[in-house]
This record gives structure tokens, C-alpha cells and sequence, in this order.
């Protein structure tokens, strides 16, 4: 396990993890840290559901969160690389995640603006009912909107290289995004 013995940069590696998230790694990992710089590179908490401050988790790189469906507060996570947030339900704003490279959003359904994502390289929105626009998500490259149902248009989506669209039951215009795997039957 790769364990960061030095504080990075910022201030906020220097924050002592809060005592409920400390035991809930601990009992995860059989690890106790005690501060964020402490934490290894890469951290799986899935399914941790009384899991709620993720403050200092920000730091870690390859971060898997799914199923964690206490956590509503996902601003300090902007730094993330990988980020795995699979069925967190209580995640409403994702205005901070625009800089991980991979982001898994999948099932978090109280998810509504994704308009600040557009920087993401690789981005699963699988089951985001609640997203109606992707008009600012034409850069990304890997692009899985898989069940979204709100949506509708999706002609700025031309220059996502892999783009999944099965069940989207709102798109019925799909000439813009030929590149498109979408679910042949009905």
C-alpha cells in the first residue's frame, strides 16, 4: 500500500480526518490515519453507508465511494483522478468534480446540473433521471448517458468519441451523434 509520508502542498492535507470517517477507514482498511496526507493513493469506502464527511478524502487519487448514500457534500473532491460515486443518492451538486479524469456518477439521482463537467475525459451519468441538459459535455471522450430519461437533445455530443445512449427514451434524434451505441430494440 503506497502511503504518502509527507503533507502535499496544500493546507488541507494537513487536516486531521474527522473521528466518524477515521473509524470508518479504519474498519475498512485495518489502517488508522489521522491525517488526509496520510491516506494511501488509492481508497475504496463503497458501500460504507453511514459514510457522510468526505472532506478529506480530496487528496487521494483512485477513489471509490459507491453506494455511500450519506454523502450529499462532494466540493472537496475536485482533485480526485478516479472517482467512483456509483448510487450515492445524496449527492446534488457535482459543480467541483470537473477535473478528475474518470468520474462514475451512476445512479446518483438527485444529480440535475452537469454543466461544469465538461472537462472529465471519461464520464458514466448510467441512471442520472434527473439530467436534462448535456450540451457542455461535447469534450469529453468517453461519455455513458445509459438510461438518463430526462434527456432529449443531444446534438452537441458530436465530438464524444465512445457515447452510450441506450434506453435515453427522451433522444429521437440521433442523425447529430452517428457514433452513438444505443439499444437497437424497444
Amino acid at each position: 500500500m503506497d502511503i504518502r509520508k509527507t503533507p502535499s502542498k496544500g493546507i488541507e492535507s494537513l487536516h486531521p480526518i474527522s473521528d466518524e470517517t477515521r473509524a470508518i477507514i479504519k474498519r475498512e482498511t485495518g489502517e488508522d490515519y489521522q491525517y488526509a496526507y496520510q491516506l494511501p493513493e488509492t481508497l475504496n469506502l463503497s458501500y460504507c453507508t453511514d459514510l457522510v464527511d468526505v472532506s478529506a478524502l480530496g487528496g487521494v487519487k483512485w477513489l471509490y465511494l459507491n453506494g455511500c448514500t450519506g454523502i450529499t457534500d462532494v466540493s472537496m473532491l475536485g482533485d480526485v483522478e478516479e472517482l467512483f460515486l456509483t448510487g450515492c443518492t445524496g449527492i446534488t451538486d457535482v459543480s467541483a468534480l470537473g477535473g478528475a479524469k474518470w468520474l462514475c456518477l451512476g445512479n446518483c439521482t438527485g444529480i440535475t446540473d452537469v454543466s461544469m463537467l465538461g472537462g472529465v475525459n471519461e464520464l458514466s451519468l448510467r441512471g442520472c433521471t434527473g439530467i436534462t441538459d448535456v450540451s457542455s459535455l461535447g469534450c469529453v471522450k468517453w461519455l455513458n448517458l445509459w438510461e438518463c430519461t430526462g434527456i432529449t437533445d443531444v446534438s452537441d455530443l458530436g465530438g464524444v468519441e465512445d457515447l452510450y445512449l441506450g434506453r435515453c427514451t427522451g433522444i429521437t434524434d440521433f442523425s447529430m451523434v452517428p457514433q452513438a451505441y444505443r439499444e437497437i430494440r424497444k
